[in-house]
């Protein structure tokens, strides 16, 4: 290399800018040359002088001043002549890179937007963080691998914008602004997710309805807060949500929910505070997408004159939306809606179209948003925050939905102990009830005009105290009815029905189906007519028909059982006597009698009626006189 090495040449050098041979020249030449040795050494010394730049900086109030002053009265600029010196164009690149490091590093985590480490969040693990991506999205850090990634409702807390000077430090000496302050709708800053401390859902059966009370511990600043809220992809009626203070409530005053017009699915509420830290709310609203049915499970004691039932209830969420620990209480009862809250949370703006009458686009136009928004078009306000103001009176002057509950006979709430973990898309089955040793009735029926001619199961009890049960009335759902298989104390399933509701104080039988070890076998045995009736022609104008019926139960099982046979007749001109003391008897009604018996176990019982009925004028007046032709 002929000559010496130049400053550039040097700089490529030290700071590993230069290619390998290049960096091969240099090297071999500084061996040689002290002139160019020297040079080296006296711009690292130039270069060490930027680790100054890592002591701490402290501006003064008058430099502060100083500088806020130059920015509202700027000067012209002096322009530096570089190409006396080239190595200054080159110094102060880096001086500007070094200065840059310099406060990136100083920044706090989650300020230079990278993911916190789990060790350094300000928050627990289980406290997930919302960060405004600044397009309207928000990014929500999981818990735990468990939770789905899915962006669901979340609760945003940013302090507005207020004046402060830089001499205040003590917060309770800041005066609050009586204006509140104008929050354009891209005005969104770090914001915090706070989590859930209690949740109570109350899920009708009647309508697909859900209220929410959720309580959360928001971090206030003196003065004007703005907290936002979202709900994509959540089935969450915007028209309903409610946000009140649990403490401080003559401190801390909810201003306004407003809908900003260019945002979909997003509420902001304006809060003016008095205090400054955490503050418990209660946040109120109504959902879409929660259901619950109830379901028993009975099993009888080897004698089946007691069960131990148990009551659950399956709650499925499909509103899209996760709810931790949840206390869960359901309603038996009608609720009148004048808007379907599925509707209402599926629309594309929470009340209809952002843009009020009469304030249209920039171009003049009464266009709406939403043409606007479907056109792609782009648009902007004149006089942004007049407008605003604008928006949110007509906003605020527009009446929430209303729903209107209407009670029946027995409007009752259940509540479910403890809290369960309801996600998204789960269904969940919670235990509502257990009650041991309720007093039963087996009966097996047998009625062939209902039922053909196998005899049916049904099983028997009420909802009162003496049956150990009477606190509550019981929701209607699906019963499932076990017994004992064997003695080794396996089960096999019996039969199940669904019921309906039932009120405290009724009693409810089970149907459970076809009785498969107990038969009822009717025969008819004999079979006459008699005493006929003529009239003026001598035709029949009356008759009777005698029957006799034999009644035979067989009785295959291992216990006792009791049996209800209905016999149904073709008129309601009939009699029957009856004398057998081991069979009750009654008459049903007009075309039915009822005879009631106890059968053994793997016996067989059986009794005989007979049975009259009239017709014609026989029906009429049944003692008349003897006919003249007989069968």
């Amino acid at each position: 290399m002929n000559g010496h090495l130049t400053e550039r040449q040097l700089i490529d050098y030290e700071f590993d800018l230069a290619s390998e041979s290049q960096a091969k020249e240099a090297r071999a030449h500084l061996e040689q040359c002290d002139a160019c040795r020297a040079k080296l050494d006296e711009l690292k010394r130039k270069f060490a002088s930027l680790d100054l730049l890592r002591d701490e900086i402290s501006a003064s109030e008058a430099l502060i001043s100083k500088a806020v002053e130059n920015a509202a009265s700027p000067k012209p600029a002096r322009i530096i002549a570089v190409r006396r010196w080239p190595w200054l164009g080159t110094a102060a690149a880096v001086v500007v890179v070094g200065f840059m490091f310099l406060l990136v590093s100083n920044l706090g985590p989650g300020q230079r937007g990278e993911e916190v480490a789990s060790d350094q969040r300000p928050f627990p693990d289980d406290a997930p963080t919302a960060v405004d991506l600044g397009y309207g999205t928000a990014k929500q850090l999981a818990p735990s691998s468990q939770r789905p990634q899915t962006v669901r409702s979340r609760l945003m807390m940013k302090p507005a914008a207020e004046p402060m000077t830089v001499a205040a430090t003590d917060p309770h000496s800041i005066e609050i602004a009586e204006k509140p302050p104008f929050a354009p709708a891209s005005a969104i800053e770090l914001v915090v997710l706070p989590r859930r401390q209690d949740v109570q859902l109350t899920i009708y059966n009647a309508a697909d309805l859900t209220l929410v009370r959720e309580k959360r511990n928001l971090t206030l600043k003196r003065g004007w807060n703005w907290l936002q809220f979202m709900w994509a992809n959540t089935l969450i009626d915007p028209t309903s949500l409610s946000l009140e203070p649990m403490e401080h409530k003559d401190q801390v005053d909810i201003q306004q929910l407003v809908f900003p017009p260019r945002l979909r699915e997003l509420g902001r509420w304006l809060i003016r505070s008095e205090v400054s830290g955490q503050v418990p709310f209660e946040l109120t609203y109504f959902t879409s997408g929660l259901s619950w049915r109830a379901f028993y499970m009975g099993t009888l004691s080897q004698d089946e004159k007691t069960m131990h039932l148990e009551g659950y209830v399956r709650v499925v969420n499909d509103s899209g939306e996760d709810y931790e620990d949840a206390q869960t209480r359901l309603i038996v009862g009608k609720v009148h809606l004048l808007d379907e809250i599925r509707a209402l949370a599926q629309r594309q703006y929470a009340y209809g179209s952002p843009v009020p009458e009469g304030l249209g686009m920039k171009d003049g136009s009464a266009a709406g948003l939403a043409g606007a928004d479907r056109r792609n078009e782009t648009y902007e306000y004149g006089e942004g925050e007049a407008i605003g103001k604008r928006f949110a009176r007509r906003l605020g002057s527009l009446e929430r939905k209303e729903i209107r509950k209407e009670g029946l006979s027995e409007y009752f709430l259940y509540t479910i102990d403890g809290t369960e973990t309801i996600p998204n898309q789960w269904g969940k089955r919670l235990l509502s009830s257990e009650t041991k040793e309720i007093p039963v009735s087996s009966l097996y029926k047998h009625d062939e005009q209902r039922w053909g001619a196998q005899a049916v199961r049904y099983l028997s009890f009420a909802n009162d105290e003496e049956h150990k049960l009477g606190e509550t009335p019981l929701p209607d759902g699906m019963v499932r009815i076990y017994g004992w298989a064997d003695a080794e104390g396996h089960l096999s399933y019996v039969g199940g029905t669904g019921v309906k509701y039932i009120p405290v104080g009724e009693e409810v039988e089970l149907n459970l189906g076809p009785a498969r070890l107990v038969e009822v076998e009717p025969t008819l045995m004999d079979f006459r007519t008699a005493n006929y009736v003529f009239d003026a022609n001598d035709n029949i104008a009356g008759w009777d028909e005698v029957r006799t019926w034999k009644i035979e139960i067989a009785n295959a099982r291992t216990v006792p059982v009791e049996i209800e046979a209905t016999r149904a007749f073709e008129t309601p001109y009939w009699t029957l006597p009856f004398d057998d003391k081991s069979v009750a008897y009654e008459k049903y009604d007009a075309t039915h009698a009822r005879f009631k018996l106890n059968v053994p176990a793997r016996t067989k019982r059986r009794f005989e009626y007979t049975v009259t009925t009239y017709y014609g004028v026989r029906a009429e007046t049944p003692v008349k006189r003897q006919s003249k032709r007989t069968n």
